[in-house]
């Protein structure tokens, strides 16, 4: 993988990442988040030149008891790191929080 995942990730290459855990340390403790889906923004319509890429967004799954704010955060998995990703709480269920980062 790149060393700027963030950068190159590609909507093709995010979907190999569904059912990966990544870690989040919150100081004193840390969490898993579970990548649960990978969805590209618009199926149907051509992308515009000037993106490098589809846009996509991957979907996180975290623990229901604790919610993450909106901010950035460096997510560590066994095989790649995302440094510095932004995520988004959008729902809360049974299962936990799910989180979404967008890339354009």
């Amino acid at each position: 993988m790149a060393e700027d995942i963030l950068a190159t990730l590609t909507y093709e290459t995010a979907l190999e990442f569904i059912g990966r855990a990544y870690r989040v340390d919150l100081g004193p403790r840390s969490i898993q988040l579970t990548v649960t889906r990978v969805i590209r923004a618009s199926e149907n319509r051509p992308r515009p030149a000037e993106l490098k890429r589809d846009s996509f967004s991957i979907f996180f799954r975290g623990p229901a008891d604790v919610l993450l704010p909106q901010r950035m955060y460096d997510l560590v998995g066994e095989k790649e790191t995302f440094p510095h990703l932004f995520i988004v709480p959008v729902g809360c269920g049974e299962a936990g929080y799910e989180y979404e980062a967008v890339f354009t």
